[in-house]
């Protein structure tokens, strides 16, 4: 049976919450955003300008952070957003943009999203889950694939 991405996703992000690793509270220096769509663009805003404080704040520590191979097969490389988020930091594209082509929520407070996001020169296509907290919206998993 064919893997279905939001199913994989939902499930995922109910794991992590059931274990607590998304509890953690983030640094609430930056805004809260108050919809996924804006959660989106301050990601956006992180890799243009390499503010690593406003990533970690969209990105919750222990999330999940999985990039497919480029031509569609395994193995499926994952890692936490911890481990990653330095790096997309480190490299800051002004010309960095993205748009939603897919929102569908399962709740008030869980958003699946297909996003195409433009950075350092690659294009990506993204599907990410969302959670509204206290601190407004947060991403949980993330799935790419360089287009």
């Amino acid at each position: 049976m064919p893997l279905d991405p939001v199913r994989l996703a939902l499930t995922l992000a109910a794991a992590l919450l059931a274990s607590g690793s998304a509890s953690a509270a983030p640094d609430a220096s930056p805004p809260e955003p108050s919809s996924p769509e804006l959660a989106l663009e301050a990601y956006v805003g992180g890799l243009r300008s390499g503010r690593v404080e406003l990533l970690q704040t969209l990105f919750l520590p222990g999330g999940q952070f999985c990039t497919l191979a480029e031509d569609g097969r395994a193995p499926v490389g994952c890692k936490r957003f911890a481990e990653v988020i330095g790096g997309w930091a480190a490299r800051p594209d002004p010309a960095a943009n993205g748009r939603v082509l897919d929102r569908r929520d399962a709740t008030p407070s869980m958003s699946a999203i297909t996003y195409e996001l433009h950075f350092a020169g690659d294009r990506y296509i993204d599907q990410l889950l969302l959670y509204r907290t206290g601190s407004g919206w947060r991403v949980v998993a993330k799935t790419t694939a360089i287009q």
